[in-house]
């Protein structure tokens, strides 16, 4: 008999308010991969260097291999970004005092977005599914955009604020309920 999943987000209440984290949902596959083109990119990135400041054959700075190592050192901060995202990440959601915060911890360059729950309005669940592509009818996988996904969603002025990366719709309803519960959302 296989036994009722308990979810992947952790609910801490305490006098100031209630705090969410979800852990991303790891993908292995992708962290064994990247951890291997890292090592790669590592190799790529300290040759280019080496080349370009002539430390390897005293030669002049070549301009083709200094653009090269801009998009090379571009593409592998999003492949770090996603590798650490994967291994050490998770959201941080907050709620209490009037304010809705979402911190994405792990996912480097980003800020902490705090929101006014008196402006918020229309909290509802919907997971994210990508209609196109060549497997139209799968969960959109945040791979390189580490920010505004999620199956619990919320109206903010003219704008649609996404969090829960990777729910299942019966706990992102849970997570409303329990917010409705404590009269922290409307």
């Amino acid at each position: 008999m296989e036994l009722p999943y308990q979810g992947r987000a952790i609910i801490n209440e305490d006098f100031n308010g209630i705090e969410i984290n979800i852990p991303p949902k790891r993908n292995w596959a992708l962290i064994i991969f990247l951890s291997f083109w890292l090592c790669g990119w590592l190799a790529g990135e300290c040759f280019a260097i080496s080349s370009l400041t002539g430390v390897a054959n005293n030669t002049a700075p070549d301009g083709f291999l200094a653009l090269w190592l801009c998009g090379w050192t571009v593409g592998g901060f999003f492949a770090i970004r996603a590798w650490w995202w994967n291994i050490a990440g998770k959201e941080v959601i907050n709620i209490g005092q009037g304010i809705l915060s979402i911190d994405r911890k792990g996912a480097l360059l980003n800020k902490i977005k705090s929101y006014d729950l008196n402006d918020t309005k229309n909290f509802r669940v919907q997971e994210d599914i990508a209609s196109n592509g060549p497997f139209g009818g799968m969960r959109t996988n945040s791979l390189w955009k580490i920010g505004n996904v999620g199956t619990i969603r919320f109206d903010y002025g003219m704008k649609t604020i996404k969090f829960g990366e990777g729910l299942d719709e019966a706990e992102g309803f849970y997570i409303l309920q329990k917010l409705r519960n404590k009269k922290m959302i409307g």
